[in-house]
């Protein structure tokens, strides 16, 4: 079996975290813009060229995380589409350990596990990544 690349539900958990404490520091970051503006000297107005750098850079990381959540996405979507040409094709794999068998049968299933597409085959469940061989699945089977 190939060994998993990186886990899709970790890179997820971690964007989640990443948007939740951008979120906060956004939060906090416009209360203390608020509260400056309020109390500012009139005679001596603070900069607002720094505040709105500040707020377009927040933004633009926002932006990015956000992309990154949609590529995350699509690369599942793609994982489920790739199984799912498969299912009724005959397949070819190696077993989960090295001494195991090689797995052979019609896939009958797709799901993703751990942010991993994996394929039902009988009573096995096969990495997609791991299929060394596709086959039509001769008919009457």
């Amino acid at each position: 079996m190939t060994a998993p690349v990186t886990s899709t539900s970790s890179t997820q958990n971690n964007i989640n975290t990443t948007l939740a404490t951008l979120a906060n520091n956004s939060q906090t970051f416009l209360t203390l813009l608020t509260t400056q503006l309020k109390n500012q000297d009139p005679l001596s107005p603070l900069d607002t060229n720094q505040f709105t750098q500040q707020l377009t850079q927040m933004s633009g990381v926002e932006q990015q995380l956000l992309g990154n959540q949609l590529l995350q996405t699509l690369v599942t979507q793609q994982g489920i589409s790739q199984g799912a040409h498969l299912i009724g094709m005959t397949i070819s794999a190696p077993g989960a350990n090295s001494g195991d068998p090689t797995i052979n049968g019609v896939v009958t299933a797709v799901q993703q596990v751990d942010g991993q597409t994996v394929l039902s085959v009988g009573d096995s469940k096969v990495p997609l990544s791991s299929v060394t061989s596709v086959s039509q699945t001769p008919s009457g089977s």
